[in-house]
């Protein structure tokens, strides 16, 4: 799946290649329909999961989301996580510090 932003990529041109990276990914969705989906926080993972959200509305999969935050983010969460995690069934941090700061959160130790 190709990236939705390139290093150093301005904010308006990344619009076109993540609407491409979103398109290829319901192509790969749509033919392999998987009963869970992880992700850990770089960010291809944002329009995978955004168009595994759109199926899950209307009705074409029932694909669990599961984000689990990287252990490098201690005192807050990754853009990434920020982005990801209104539409996750599940998102996991690794730091207490974390899963006192976001209600959603579940917090089960470091997961290495």
């Amino acid at each position: 799946i190709p990236r939705a932003r390139n290093v150093g990529q301005s904010y308006i041109s990344s619009i076109a290649t993540t609407l491409f990276s979103m398109a290829v990914s319901a192509i790969k969705l749509v033919r392999h329909n998987p009963d869970v989906i992880l992700f850990n926080g770089p960010g291809t993972c944002i329009p995978i999961a955004y168009m595994l959200f759109v199926f899950k509305l209307v009705g074409l999969n029932r694909t669990k989301i599961i984000y689990i935050e990287s252990l490098a983010r201690v005192k807050t969460l990754s853009l990434s996580g920020r982005l990801i995690m209104p539409i996750t069934d599940r998102c996991i941090v690794q730091w207490d510090a974390l899963y006192n700061q976001y209600s959603r959160a579940e917090f089960y130790g470091m997961l290495m």
